[in-house]
């Protein structure tokens, strides 16, 4: 299972942001000249992963020793601005869990533990539950997490594994290359390695 990293520099938080516009598919900054402007325009979940990435970036890198400073300022306003659009979108996601490449598909009641570490190119749908009481789940990278999947507990799931629609994982899985699904989650396909 890979490494798990977080936004270190001003180059990582640049790195994050392209890897996450790749892994939605946006293929241009320029919303005049791109074939998918409403992506960039008015796509909530992108302006989420931004703010996202931003509020990690100031949190890691920015972060003042004193306690009355401006950019201790800046980041609680960044907080406040990413509660909000939490909130409006019904995304529990704490910063510092998700690698780059995070492919947030569609808003609405994703919650994830702030224990949670996941890979890099995670794709996530809504209704999907990463949780658990104090622990949570590792998860490796290049994993689908379908419509309403449910990971439970402290469980290790490998790298490129999908895990099915409303399933619920309770167990780990820590092979490679598979696809798990029912509930309880068991391993229904092993992917053929490229």
């Amino acid at each position: 299972m890979a490494t798990h990293n977080t936004i270190k520099s001003y180059n990582d938080y640049q790195r994050f942001l392209k890897s996450d516009k790749t892994a939605l598919n946006i293929r241009c900054n320029n919303p005049i000249k791109s074939d998918n402007i409403m992506v960039l325009l008015t796509d909530p979940c992108w302006k989420f992963q931004k703010l996202l990435r931003k509020l990690e970036y100031w949190e890691n890198c920015k972060k003042a020793k004193r306690r009355f400073s401006l950019c201790n300022y800046y980041i609680y306003m960044l907080r406040k601005k990413y509660q909000s659009m939490s909130i409006s979108l019904g995304l529990t996601i704490p910063i510092n869990v998700f690698d780059e490449g995070l492919a947030i598909v569609h808003y609405g009641s994703i919650v994830v533990s702030r224990h949670a570490r996941i890979g890099k190119n995670c794709t996530i749908y809504s209704c999907v539950n990463i949780g658990g009481q104090g622990t949570a789940a590792t998860i490796g990278d290049n994993c689908y997490l379908g419509p309403g999947a449910k990971i439970i507990a402290d469980v290790e799931i490998g790298d490129n594994v999908k895990i099915g629609a409303n399933s619920v994982v309770n167990k780990s899985f820590r092979d490679n290359n598979i696809t798990i699904a029912g509930v309880p989650a068991t391993i229904v396909k092993h992917e053929a390695l490229a």
